[in-house]
């Protein structure tokens, strides 16, 4: 792998004597192999690029020989044609993975993300369970916020501790925490001791809500592994978001002479500094996060409400205002925004201001109330008790109707009941509430295909394929319904691009067979 080789090369070649003389005399492919290799062992990357090069021109087609010299070229800093060295080497062995991964690794740290997944995708049509590739193509998936594609891609596979993690982030950010849960639960059941398992559930626990379990948690993962420094923020953070700040100050003492740079670390401290009324101190750390990072909404809040206290109107004003910029939903700033309005003789702004407080603690406390409500109904649909989750999900719809992802659950609720006029109207809501949600349009897509509505179903699947582009299914749907309306050549180019995303995608080629044979027999799936 590429990443095997560090950058850095060396513009002299120092080899053995031995090595050198045997290839002076023998100038065969082994032996400039063997130098080769011993340049690249010693970080002499350029050296070795030549001695690959040598190499091949005995052996012009092997793709050992290309996969050496892309290494090599990486090395030394040559990308670009590092990729012409690796292309080679696939072409030569096109069932050879490691020429892919590199690739996929190389083109990934060029920014080239589109090309870099297409050759973690080659990797999977011959091994799909690569755990390089799967790693590689997950975590770009989620970089590109395809949380859809991320848990297609991952939920039947087996998983390292960096795929459970990818998959449990994707399952969180789509609001399957409870499956999330599950999730890291079963890898922790495996790996009891993991930092990186510990660190990923405690995000999830603090969202679901069990701060508590979460604090245990970091709290045993810390004595396990007290050097690891990540471990202690981690920790320090849930303890400051739950006002434990006699708890957070103890470890702020040590964090703070151990990463005095860290943005976190100080914006930390300076909110524990606050609680505590060491105001000029809190003021010294909050600035110095700010200074770090600028576009932290703890920070700008606790630095405002900091210079509130010390009576510095107008300095406050601005840095609360840019808190708010960075979380309009937060109620708590609009609080100290008053007080500095009112430092600042503008009373009337600074009652709007304790309006909007008001406002937004309330939506605040029934947001809260509606997660807790879909957290019940995750549990009932997991025990396949359909109607007691759909019950819960609009309880949850109650207490935040403009939450499209509630909308989409009650809908799958539903489904599972067999209440199709139900599921549609929701499905309608929940993609007018939220256009992208992939799972939503697909599934109403599907409804309307079945309904008759080909029109309606072509354009639900495209707009589902528009929101996580390397899912398969959707553009399976997608090809199926074009040709139900007799657009052949966009069919047959959405059903390539599922099997571009997907090789082994059995019904991706069924379907393309279809529209080879009789076209108006492709049906979309569910």
């Amino acid at each position: 792998m590429c990443a095997a080789l560090a950058a850095g090369a060396q513009t002299t070649c120092n080899g053995p004597p031995d090595l050198a003389a045997r290839l002076r005399d023998q100038p065969t492919a082994e032996n400039a192999t063997a130098l080769g290799i011993w340049y690249a062992d010693h970080k002499q990357f350029d050296c070795a690029a030549g001695a690959f090069r040598e190499a091949l021109k005995s052996d012009p087609d092997s793709a050992k020989l290309h996969y050496f010299e892309g290494l090599a070229l990486i090395g030394g800093g040559h990308p670009d044609e590092a990729v012409k060295a690796l292309r080679a080497s696939s072409q030569a062995d096109p069932h050879a993975l490691q020429p892919h991964l590199a690739l996929g690794d190389l083109y990934l740290a060029m920014n080239q993300r589109a090309d870099a997944e297409a050759q973690w995708r080659q990797v999977l049509a011959i091994d799909p369970q690569s755990e390089p590739a799967l790693e590689g193509l997950s975590g770009a998936l989620l970089d590109d916020e395809d949380y859809a594609a991320v848990i297609v891609l991952l939920r039947n596979s087996a998983r390292t501790e960096t795929l459970t993690i990818n998959l449990a982030k994707a399952l969180g950010k789509t609001g399957y925490l409870e499956d999330a849960h599950t999730v890291l639960t079963e890898a922790m059941q495996i790996s009891p001791h993991s930092v990186d398992l510990a660190r990923a559930m405690t995000v999830v626990l603090i969202k679901m809500n069990r701060s508590a379990d979460a604090i245990k948690l970091i709290e045993t993962t810390q004595n396990e592994h007290p050097g690891v420094l990540d471990v202690q923020v981690d920790l320090l953070r849930i303890l400051v978001h739950q006002n434990q700040f006699d708890r957070a100050g103890a470890i702020c003492s040590s964090l703070l002479k151990l990463r005095p740079d860290d943005p976190e670390v100080l914006q930390l401290c300076g909110s524990v500094d606050r609680a505590a009324g060491n105001y000029d101190q809190a003021k010294t750390h909050l600035q110095a996060a700010i200074a770090a990072n600028p576009d932290v909404y703890d920070s700008q809040y606790n630095l405002g409400a900091v210079l509130v206290t010390l009576r510095q109107w107008h300095e406050a004003e601005a840095h609360l205002r840019k808190a708010i910029a960075l979380d309009p939903k937060a109620p708590e700033v609009h609080v100290e925004l008053a007080k500095a309005l009112r430092g600042l003789g503008d009373s009337q702004q600074a009652a709007q201001e304790i309006k909007t407080y008001e406002q937004l603690k309330k939506a605040a406390a029934a947001e809260s109330d509606a997660a807790v409500a879909a957290s019940q109904g995750d549990k009932e649909i997991n025990k396949g008790n359909a109607q007691q989750a759909a019950a819960a999900y609009r309880q949850a719809i109650d207490q935040d109707p403009a939450n499209a992802v509630y909308r989409y659950k009650l809908a799958m609720a539903l489904r599972q009941s067999g209440d199709v006029p139900g599921q549609r109207a929701q499905l309608e809501e929940a993609v007018r509430l939220d256009a992208k949600l992939a799972g939503a349009q697909n599934q109403l897509g599907y409804i309307l295909a079945q309904q008759g509505d080909a029109p309606g179903a072509v354009e639900h699947f495209r707009l589902a394929v528009a929101a996580a582009p390397s899912w398969p299914e959707a553009w399976v749907n997608l090809a199926a319904e074009l040709a139900a309306t007799a657009q052949y050549a966009e069919a047959r180019t959405a059903v390539a691009k599922a099997l571009a995303l997907e090789p082994g995608n059995q019904q991706a080629h069924e379907l393309s067979d279809q529209l080879l044979k009789d076209p108006a027999a492709a049906q979309p799936q569910r």
